[in-house]
């Protein structure tokens, strides 16, 4: 069987995306991840049956109470306002708090501490875990579903997802990082994003093009 997750979506992305266990940098661009951890807290709406995605468009669905602050938080948002439904604006919206609000979940939960940047020129904090205590927590995530796609064993929904993002943001390569590993290992995560459910696979591909819009716009910048 295998090993069920135990944090939100987004965190779990976090600690894919992030080193928090060497450099306590990203592993990608920023942004990118910004925008993946935008999707990743729609998706917790979407498990937690309040976000239903129709088309494309969002809708917020049923009336049971959401317990964690931050996905509370992200709810209220949606519900303030109704005119806004389309996936994009709102990963968007989410993108510019995405990383400060998860990682201060996870900070809130003992997993990790924020080092602020010395130098002002240098304005990205890091990320590293708090203590040897949460080490194996926090490493964790990356190394359950490296082991997934190595071993070909069975997803759980959420890390169903949680792969999905990963992929729609790039960074599919620090899970299969041995070249003996790698095409076996995209084979079988393709099985595994084809399962997804639609609204879940229409989210993930929305995050893969503000994704790549992303980075279009940012190489064009620089020409």
């Amino acid at each position: 069987m295998a090993p069920r997750p135990s944090l939100p979506l987004a965190d779990d992305l976090f600690l894919v995306a992030w080193d928090v266990t060497i450099s306590g940098q990203p592993r990608l661009h920023p942004h990118g991840i910004a925008l993946a951890l935008a999707g990743a807290l729609l998706g917790e709406l979407v498990f937690a049956g309040r976000l239903a995605v129709r088309e494309e468009q969002l809708a917020v669905v049923g009336r049971g109470a959401v317990q964690d602050p931050l996905a509370a938080g992200v709810l209220a948002e949606l519900l303030a306002h109704p005119q806004h439904t389309s996936i994009p604006t709102w990963l968007a919206y989410l993108e510019s708090q995405s990383t400060t609000l998860v990682a201060d979940r996870l900070i809130g939960g003992g997993l990790l501490v924020r080092e602020q940047p010395r130098l002002l020129k240098n304005r990205q904090s890091r990320y590293r875990y708090a203590s040897r205590a949460v080490f194996a927590r926090a490493a964790w995530p990356p190394e359950r579903l490296r082991g997934c796609l190595v071993s070909h064993r069975p997803v759980p929904d959420q890390d169903m997802m949680l792969l999905a993002l990963v992929d729609a943001c790039g960074l599919t390569p620090v899970l299969l990082n041995d070249p003996d590993m790698r095409r076996s290992g995209e084979a079988y995560l393709a099985t595994v994003v084809r399962a997804l459910p639609t609204p879940l696979t229409v989210l993930a591909r929305q995050v893969r093009a503000a994704v790549g819009n992303a980075v279009l716009t940012y190489r064009t910048r620089r020409l």
